[in-house]
């Protein structure tokens, strides 16, 4: 009896042992248990960012780096970092160490960080980049994808720019953006590319619009496809062809918008008689 109840005290003693040596970094800083600095390796997405521990505590420590803090920039002009995946950092006894981590720009009107570019490291974003840091911890989608959902999010940019080669793979990616937004979904994506200048200047360019317009037809007809303004005044025809007759039918669009500037339009599809859909889109 004696025997059992010493080996269930050691187990309880290592448990609180394990549980003590495991700690967010948030707790490790606020009872400086460790020294915490953070510096860009250039870009804007990925893994970016040198994140540099060294343990102050008289013991080893399991560090956990968490998903949604968001790294401070210490020069103003250059965009702060939200890290999306958790990194579980071992460390001995006064011992110092770097990993790379992974995180997304989240000031869009900033300039792109450079190579050395030093961080505060900080605290957790609000609660809805943590959402998303934390969701993005768990499901892997393409980059652009994932810095457009962020920008989506700390820069209020448009939901439809996530997108991917293949959208129904993004889609819950989409929806869980739109519901911490509080919007409806968009019906259609706008691919957009981001282009950084040496000096760091950032500037996302929408490219094309995709989506599905739903449409019936009595008979064969020779259609065209428009885009207007917000008054309804037409700026650019985009295609003009034959469409079989039918129901339920879907008109597959792909349409370069570049040149448009930024604001509400609408696609429409007509025959020379009647108007066959029209949908609103925003750039």
């Amino acid at each position: 009896m004696f025997y059992k109840v010493l080996v269930c005290l050691v187990a309880i003693n290592l448990n609180i042992s394990a549980k003590h040596q495991r700690i967010y970094l948030q707790h490790a800083l606020n009872f400086k248990l460790v020294k915490a600095t953070a510096v860009s390796l250039g870009g804007y997405q990925g893994f970016c960012v040198n994140v540099n521990l060294k343990n102050l505590s008289n013991d080893s420590l399991i560090v956990i780096l968490e998903a949604g803090r968001r790294l401070n920039s210490l020069d103003e002009k250059t965009q702060d970092v939200l890290i999306t995946r958790q990194e579980i950092i071992a460390l001995k006894k006064a011992e110092n160490k770097s990993v790379k981590a992974k995180g997304y720009c989240c000031q869009a009107s900033n300039y792109a960080p450079f190579i050395g570019a030093q961080y505060d490291i900080n605290k957790l974003a609000d609660a809805n980049l943590v959402m998303l840091a934390r969701y993005l911890n768990e499901n892997t989608f393409e980059k652009q994808a994932e810095q457009h959902a962020v920008w989506a999010l700390s820069d209020n940019k448009s939901s439809a720019q996530i997108t991917s080669v293949n959208d129904s793979l993004i889609m819950p990616l989409k929806k869980m953006v739109c519901a911490l937004k509080g919007e409806v979904l968009p019906w259609y994506s706008i691919v957009s590319g981001t282009y950084v200048f040496r000096n760091g200047v950032m500037i996302t360019t929408p490219l094309y619009l995709r989506g599905n317009l739903e449409y019936a037809i009595d008979e064969d007809s020779y259609t065209t496809m428009h885009i207007l303004n917000a008054k309804g005044i037409e700026v650019g025809k985009i295609d003009s062809k034959w469409l079989l007759a039918g129901k339920n039918q879907n008109y597959v669009l792909n349409i370069p918008i570049k040149n448009l500037n930024k604001g509400k339009y609408m696609v429409e599809l007509k025959t020379v008689q009647k108007q066959l859909a029209i949908k609103e889109f925003e750039i």
